[in-house]
Order: structure tokens, then sequence, then C-alpha cells
């Protein structure tokens, strides 16, 4: 099995343990401090987004763009819990030892309880709400910027407009990765602050001659563009498909997440959903042994997926 040299790009636990650790108090934490802002901006134009932006592959903060949501000016972690609070969901997915289900309404009573010397942050992630509190969706209108999404066209309008909230508290972090499947990522501030912190798809570390990591070389390399930013409530965030990014939550934060598909990126997003399901099926032990906390996470997205595209998974000749 070809390994990958590019350890940013390796999700193995070690591997991610590594990266995280070089942010937190390693080789990463002073050059991220030191790292200039994203471009932001204020009334761009559909046009000028299209051009400067999506066609460049630049990533960019649209100050205030979704200001005028309703989600923005009425939500709170009490909303929700007033409006789905008997809706379930899985808090911690992304850690498999912590992973559990609850409900909505307890996940935010969770907020209020969980502090205190030892508590870990806890997090909601990936919360497809429009199938178990579509309500909501009035409060989160599509955006036309978004609407050259090429998703629709592969796997119908109820899996490409299935987007996701993400509920977390203070403290909380999502690692530095690259978002699957080749999409653009588009991110709607609605409660708190998030800080964010990117790094171009150009971006390599590698392991030097004595086989430990060439930090100095990866500060040094033009192609890594290290960037930082807050994303407050209003703001939206374009980052270009393959863009490394890691999240930190500096306030209890609501956020929206949602892809889009360029055309451009059409082979390389369906080379990538084949290896993954074709991982899944064809090396399965392996694959659940080497990322123990990713492949619960895909076969979850797996499931909705199929159900959105009303797949019968017991019929293998559909």
């Amino acid at each position: 099995m070809q390994i990958e040299d590019n350890i940013l790009r390796r999700y193995d636990v070690d591997s991610m343990n590594l990266v995280e650790a070089a942010f937190v108090d390693g080789p990463l934490a002073d050059a991220m401090s030191a790292a200039p802002s994203v471009e932001r901006r204020k009334d761009v134009t559909p046009e000028e987004f299209v051009h400067t932006y999506r066609d460049r592959n630049r990533p960019v903060v649209l100050e205030g763009f979704v200001s005028h949501w309703p989600a923005v000016r009425n939500w709170s972690f009490a909303h929700l819990a007033e409006r789905c609070g008997t809706v379930k969901v899985v808090v911690d997915s992304y850690t498999s030892a912590r992973a559990r289900e609850t409900t909505v309404a307890e996940f935010v009573e969770l907020l209020k309880t969980n502090v205190g010397p030892g508590a870990s942050p806890i997090y909601l992630q990936e919360w497809l709400y429009q199938a178990s509190c579509p309500d909501l969706a009035e409060d989160l209108p599509e955006l036309d910027i978004a609407q050259y999404d090429f998703r629709r066209n592969l796997y119908g309008d109820d899996a490409s407009v299935n987007h996701q909230l993400w509920l977390g508290q203070q403290g909380g972090i999502t690692r530095l990765h690259q978002d699957s499947y080749t999409v653009d990522v588009m991110h709607a501030q609605i409660v708190g602050t998030k800080r964010w912190y990117i790094m171009s798809p150009d971006a390599e570390l590698r392991r030097n001659a004595d086989g430990e990591p060439d930090w100095s070389a990866f500060r040094s390399s033009p192609d890594v563009e290290l960037m930082q930013f807050d994303l407050r409530p209003g703001d939206f965030l374009f980052l270009p498909a393959a863009w490394y990014h890691r999240i930190e939550l500096l306030t209890d934060s609501i956020g929206l997440g949602r892809k889009a598909l360029d055309v451009k990126n059409l082979q390389k997003h369906m080379h990538q959903r084949m290896a993954e399901l074709l991982g899944l099926l064809l090396n399965y032990d392996e694959v659940s042994r080497t990322h123990p906390e990713l492949v619960p996470v895909l076969m979850a997205r797996s499931r909705i997926l199929a159900n959105r595209m009303n797949i019968d998974l017991s019929n293998l000749r559909p």
C-alpha cells in the first residue's frame, strides 16, 4: 500500500496528534500567531465573487453577508432547545470514545453544566438538521452565490442541500484537515466567534533525513500561505476546495456549514468518493484500525446520503 509522504494529508491518529501538538505549543503556535489575516470584504457582487475568488481559488470572508438571516437575528442555544429539543443527535461524534446520543435540549443543558477543571468542551458536529428538524431551514435561506453546486446534478436536490449545523462549547477544536470530496467550503457564523487557521492546498510537511518532521522547511515554504482570522455572527467564509483548515471556538458557537462542488473539480470529486466507498467495502478491517475516529463518521455520512437519495441498501441492482 502506498504511504502518503505529506504528513498533513495522513489522517491516522499519530499523524493528526503530531500536527495538533504543533498548533498547541509547538512549531506552528508562533507561526500562526504572526500569520496574516485572510482578505475581508463587504458588498461583493456575485460577478466579483466568481472572478476574484471562486475562479482563482482564493479564500475570502464576506463580512455581514448573512446578517439579515433570521437565524443570525434570532437564534440562541435556548431557541434551538425550544424548537428542536426532543430531536436526537450524536455529541462528540469525531471522538469515538466520547461519542454518545442525546437530545438537543440535553446538549444545551450540558453546555451549562460541563464546566470547571477537567471538563472537555463538547461539540455537536455535522448535525444534518434538515432530516430531523427541517423547520430550521426557513431561517437559513439558500445563497445565490452557491447555486453553481454540481452535486445536485449527481445526487439530486435533497442531497445537495443537506447542510450541517455545528454547535460547540468554548474551547472546542476541529483539527487541521482538508474537507473530503474536493468541494468548496462555505461557512456562515450564526452565534459566537470562531477562529480559523488556514493554509494552501500546496502546503507539505515531510520528514527530514533524520526521520523527523521538517518544520523549518515547512515554515519557510511560500507554498504554505498560513492565515488566521475570526468569524463573527453574520460573517460568511468562502474557502476553496482542498484548503487546509483548523478551527477553535473562542466562545460557545453555532455555525452553518455547507458545501459546493465546482464542476472543474468533478473528476477529483468522483475519484475520492469511489476511493472512500471502495476502501470501506474492500478494506474495512484495516481502515477501521488505522482511522478509528474517521470510519464511524464516514459510515454515518454514507447512510444519510443513501437516505437522501432514496437508495435501497438491500438491493444491489436498483
